[in-house]
């Protein structure tokens, strides 16, 4: 800290033209304390002219989650002329007018001349000349463990607030982004962060390592962990911006093998249909080497690269293919947008082996009527030994080769039937958008109660607590569980003031017993309603019930009631690799969903009643998450239900026929 202060008195002396006197040899405490004060509030009075007031009138009050802030927010002057850069999480409500008060007092109608949606900033533009420009920190001069002052113009006119901390690190954000340990929050994202010497250093921004869009980041506010982008890369894109285009994050368009960002498995794994990277020649399984000419070896290598590229932009790959002779360069221009993911379906429902059973291939349980399988000529009881000249050895894998061909893609089937290899050809098909009317249950042993009691596996209807939380959950296992069967297991999310614990266990204990399902609802802290930090717990308590019970991976899915349906879907998109669907009655998806990931497919299923006009007026939104090739079942419900009511069994009976073919292929 000593270091830190003196550090501040000697360059607090340089701003103040004190460089050539002589430095004490010990100064008391107090005295450095003083001078170090006075250092920042001098580098915020050097940066204070320069800082704008920015308020916001109309618009949306609500997007997504978030509610969108009415108060004052900051800008940054970057031009003589009235060009301001701000953050563009302070306009994304889509205000009717935005009005810009200047540390004089002078306020001006300001519009949107574009916005740059990679690194988050908006261009605005003010009528008035001789504005004054700041000062911008070098690249070169920017280090880890400088000071760092964050400045914004939301209380009084005549000087900024001010938040002091340290430059953390660089380069964060897959280099877009300086990191700082002030206190970032609403009221300066927009405002500059400077260093000690009032040179601006970057614009304050929420941005997330993980998350992309408008909201990304927001929740880390006055947390210690905040972003601005570095000045250097801001006046490079002012140009593009005030040309009035927006900027977008730029798409290539494949995947790697591999999980995590410290893989180095550089195979590419899917080359999407119709992307950049297709139409400039990659194919999966060629192994990347380099990216515009610089050498790659693990994913984030390829994220740092990648994810500060807008669209539009140009990027070269070298990668090594089977059969070639040397490395193959290919240039793509990235895109704003990709064709969403569409896997291409086969028909089938495998039969769910025993884990003491050994046996060759995937057997087949089930033919969709009307599917490719069925076209092909596959029969129930067939087993399918190779698809596309590949041995199969269990559903999983069969369903990793059908997940990487689209529909109308053609391959070939070897199976055995009647213990005779059989080769049939078959065009895929789209995922069906509704449910068989019939769907035989697989046969599972029976055991009694008193051996699963033996075995202490507890069953039947029963409530408890998680180790070391007081957060409560309800569950029901069928009496007969037999630990050798995978089930599928049905993550009850309750409506905000209701956990319709005895409706819910009354309504589908008999079709978990027929389909092989157990029932976990875990009740919210305040029952009245779901709070979003509740995401972990019910993810707890999933991961709990996954070592208890023999789970299927692929027949884990939430069901809820009108407005718990928020909660359900928050669920479902932020733990991709968890749930495989969502069933909701009486509710709907508020907001877009993200893209499709090839690697976790959720399938979606929704049920409203017919005379609840404003579920008529849904039907836009489940199209739009139809074109965003979600597999999607919408049923309306006709009987003389009132609206809001639970639906009745035949209707329960059908969402438990999805849930029972979760696992198809």
């Amino acid at each position: 800290m000593r270091r830190h202060l003196i550090l501040s008195l000697l360059l607090f002396w340089i701003v103040c033209g004190l460089g050539n006197s002589p430095l004490p040899a010990q100064a008391p405490a107090s005295d450095l304390e003083s001078l170090e004060e006075r250092a920042f509030k001098q580098a915020a009075a050097l940066m204070n002219p320069s800082i704008v007031r920015i308020e916001t009138v109309g618009g949306q009050d609500r997007v997504g989650k978030l509610i969108t802030g009415t108060g004052p927010t900051s800008g940054v002057v970057v031009s003589r002329d009235g060009l301001i850069i701000s953050s563009a999480f302070n306009f994304i409500g889509k205000p009717s007018s935005i009005l810009v008060t200047l540390p004089d007092g002078r306020r001006f109608p300001a519009v949107v001349v574009a916005t740059d949606h990679l690194r988050m900033l908006t261009l605005l533009k003010i009528e008035a000349d001789n504005l004054p420009i700041p000062t911008a920190v070098p690249e070169k001069d920017l280090q880890v463990g400088m000071w760092s002052i964050a400045l914004g113009r939301t209380f009084e006119l005549d000087q900024p607030s001010i938040s002091v901390g340290i430059v953390s690190a660089l380069e964060r954000i897959w280099g877009k982004a300086i990191q700082t340990d002030a206190k970032i929050s609403p009221i300066n994202y927009g405002g500059p962060l400077v260093d000690i010497q009032g040179r601006l250093m970057g614009i304050l921004v929420p941005l997330s390592p993980g998350a992309t869009g408008e909201t990304a980041g927001v929740e880390w506010y006055d947390s210690g962990i905040g972003f601005a982008i570095p000045m250097t890369d801001v006046l490079k894109v002012i140009p593009r911006l005030n040309t009035g285009k927006d900027l977008h994050p730029g798409l290539l368009g494949i995947t790697l093998s591999g999980k995590g960002d410290l893989s180095t498995e550089m195979n590419l794994d899917r080359v999407r249909y119709g992307s950049p990277a297709q139409e400039a020649g990659l194919k999966a399984g060629d192994t990347l080497i380099k990216l515009n000419d610089k050498p790659v070896a693990l994913h984030s290598e390829v994220k740092s690269v990648l994810m500060s590229l807008y669209a539009g932009d140009t990027v070269s790959l070298t990668v090594t293919r089977e059969g070639a002779k040397e490395p193959l360069t290919f240039k793509a221009t990235l895109t704003e947008k990709l064709v969403p993911f569409e896997s291409g379906f086969l028909g089938i429902l495998p039969v769910r082996e025993a884990q003491n059973q050994t046996t060759t291939g995937v057997g087949v349980r089930y033919v969709i009527p009307d599917s490719a399988a069925e076209k092909a000529g596959v029969k129930a009881k067939d087993r399918i030994l190779e698809f596309n000249q590949q041995k199969v050895t269990s559903a999983e894998m069969l369903a990793f080769l059908v997940n990487h061909l689209r529909p109308d893609d053609q391959a070939s089937l070897l199976i055995s039937r009647d213990e005779k290899p059989v080769k049939l050809d078959v065009k895929l098909q789209k995922t069906p958008d509704a449910v068989p009317a019939e769907i035989p249950t697989q046969a599972i042993p029976s055991r009694t109660a008193q051996e699963n009691k033996t075995q202490k596996i507890k069953a039947g209807h029963y409530k408890e607590k998680l180790p070391g939380s007081d957060s409560s959950y309800w569950a029901y296992v069928p009496e007969n569980y037999h630990p050798d069967y995978e089930y599928g297991l049905m993550v009850w999310i309750h409506p905000p003031g209701n956990t319709m614990e005895s409706t819910i266990f009354n309504e589908w204990k008999s079709i978990c017993e027929q389909r092989g399902i157990i029932i976990v609802g875990p009740t919210a802290e305040d029952v009245i309603r779901w709070n979003r930090n509740e995401t972990e717990f019910v993810e707890a308590v999933v991961k709990s019930m996954q070592q208890r019970y023999d789970i299927d991976p692929t027949r884990i899915f939430l069901l809820s009631h009108a407005d718990g349906a928020d909660f359900a879907f928050d669920l479902a998109f932020k733990y991709r690799e968890l749930f495989r669907g969502v069933a909701v009655t009486e509710g709907s998806l508020k907001s877009r969903p993200p893209e499709t990931d090839p690697d976790y497919p959720l399938s979606l299923y929704f049920a409203l009643n017919a005379h609840n006009p404003l579920n008529q007026l849904l039907q836009p939104r489940l199209d739009l998450i139809r074109e965003m090739n979600y597999p999607t079942v919408f049923q309306l419900i006709k009987n003389d239900q009132q609206p809001g009511e639970y639906p009745e069994k035949p209707f329960l009976e059908e969402i438990g026929r999805w849930a029972d073919s979760l696992d198809r292929i």
